[in-house]
């Protein structure tokens, strides 16, 4: 894998705006650089220039950048290697009208990345670019649309085959034009899995079977959460092109998460699970019950959870006309819910401690779990984590994201240092926030960062932060987002 000083890094290459994508070959680069396996072919492409930067930035075959023979990425990816890379698709619109850049990783990021893999494969191996969008998302049309198909048919025409894939087993259809209310569920033929079984290595392992079933996932049957996460057993359902890769290239969007607070590298890992029924998301109730989807006891909402769960729970037997009656008297306690309260429920807030867990759980495996799902001592699969922030989202991510220019490409080889770096740097109060406290706690049983915050270093072509650690950069150099309702106490 790569060195040490990498792990303690976290590049920052600089970047204002995507490619217009009315210009030929919008995704290839402008320049023809001395590495290159394909000719230059578009006629403006600073992200290529952007992305490439950050490789640069990173150290990666430092000794041959400039050369014909500059492979930042053979560290890391020998020939014959299985690559997957891992983008953040999440949805194929936004629910706040503002468009698709700040939503989804653009395409015009991935680009270059895939020609580094080809350079390090040296035309042995694969390369599958895959994800578990949410259940709704129509990802025929967000492929479409992004430009992703496009660029797919163009490494096609010059003899690389790449398949993308949707690694979800489940999806959804909501029956209504505005795509709210009752949801229709069909198993889809991408059940390609592997259930593993953390058992007392979760995160989830110190509760006991009354906090246990008290868990929930937003729209499913809690029945079917306690069939994988109980007393001895937290079973997740891991997608085997996850297993099955060699190299796991990891790409998110980082923005503002309702319940995460914000989503980067280690939330991104949740799309590598191919059903949502084994990924808990909050526990109903208040903090004073030992719950955390809301802060205060309240009748109205015990009232509302159960009104959820009896909806959920008809959704899943198919009985929907049943479950649209439920949802329209459920859906109006919880508007009245958050005027009371003036906060919000499903556990979008600071105080979420489920999701967290949920996360580590999963990063656990993706380091720890061989081919077939069993879990070692020692990391299985290498992995480089590289963020799309020209443009992010702030405000009512993730699906409701609001467009906030930064202008970066984000490198770390470490995901949780890539989660505090650009946390952050986002304004978040990041190292107090439920997911570094899990992280400290699975350092007990299986690793995911040994090293101190303190020794988190950004390197940049921006002078003004270039090898500052994290503790020292001023409030006037971050990027200041505005965060979700639920988390405004959590960011400057």
């Amino acid at each position: 894998g790569l060195g040490d000083v990498y792990k303690r890094q976290i590049a920052y290459s600089t970047e204002k705006k995507y490619t217009d994508r009315k210009k030929k070959n919008w995704f290839r680069p402008d320049t023809q650089y001395p590495e290159m396996m394909f000719d230059a072919c578009s006629e403006h492409n600073q992200v290529y220039e952007a992305v490439r930067e950050a490789l640069h930035i990173y150290q990666m075959d430092n000794d041959n950048y400039g050369t014909d023979r500059w492979n930042p990425l053979g560290e890391l990816i020998k020939p014959g290697d299985n690559v997957i890379i891992k983008p953040n698709l999440v949805m194929d619109y936004n629910q706040s009208n503002e468009g698709t850049e700040c939503l989804f990783t653009q395409p015009e990021v991935v680009a270059p990345i895939i020609d580094y893999i080809l350079i390090a494969l040296k035309g042995e191996g694969g390369i599958i670019i895959g994800d578990a969008p949410m259940q709704e998302c129509n990802l025929e049309k967000l492929l479409e649309e992004s430009g992703y198909n496009e660029m797919m048919e163009w490494y096609r025409k010059v003899g690389v085959e790449i398949k993308i894939v949707d690694f979800r087993g489940l999806t959804t259809q909501i029956d209504s034009k505005k795509r709210i209310g009752v949801r229709k569920q069909t198993i889809s033929d991408n059940q390609d899995g592997t259930v593993i079984d953390l058992a007392d290595m979760s995160q989830f392992a110190k509760y006991d079977k009354e906090h246990l079933e008290k868990m929930r996932i937003t729209n499913y049957s809690p029945d079917r959460l306690k069939e994988h996460h109980c007393p001895g057993r937290h079973e997740y359902f891991v997608s085997n092109y996850i297993l099955n890769a060699d190299v796991v290239i990891n790409m998110p969007k980082p923005k503002t998460h309702r319940k995460a607070g914000y989503t980067a590298a280690m939330k991104n890992m949740v799309g590598m699970n191919v059903r949502k029924e084994y990924l808990p998301h909050h526990t109903i109730g208040s903090v004073a019950e030992g719950g955390d989807e809301y802060k205060k006891k309240s009748l109205l909402r015990n009232i509302d959870d159960k009104l959820y769960d009896i909806k959920n729970t008809l959704e899943g037997k198919e009985r929907y006309k049943a479950a649209k009656f439920v949802w329209y008297i459920a859906g109006g306690l919880k508007v009245l819910g958050n005027k009371v309260h003036h906060d919000e429920a499903e556990g979008n807030w600071y105080g979420n401690k489920t999701i967290s867990k949920t996360i580590v759980d999963l990063n656990k495996i993706l380091f720890y779990a061989d081919k077939n799902g069993h879990i070692h001592d020692k990391i299985q699969r290498k992995t480089l984590n590289i963020g799309d922030m020209i443009i992010s989202g702030e405000k009512e991510g993730p699906v409701a994201p609001s467009p906030k220019q930064i202008g970066a490409i984000i490198i770390a080889s470490n995901a949780y240092i890539f989660d505090m770096g650009v946390g952050i740097m986002m304004g978040a109060d990041a190292t107090n926030f439920p997911f570094a406290e899990d992280c400290k706690n699975a350092n007990e049983s299986l690793p995911l960062c040994n090293y101190q915050d303190d020794e988190l270093i950004y390197v940049s072509n921006d002078e003004k932060l270039n090898n500052k650690d994290i503790k020292s950069v001023s409030n006037e150099l971050k990027w200041k987002f505005v965060p979700t309702k639920g988390w405004t106490k959590m960011f400057i």
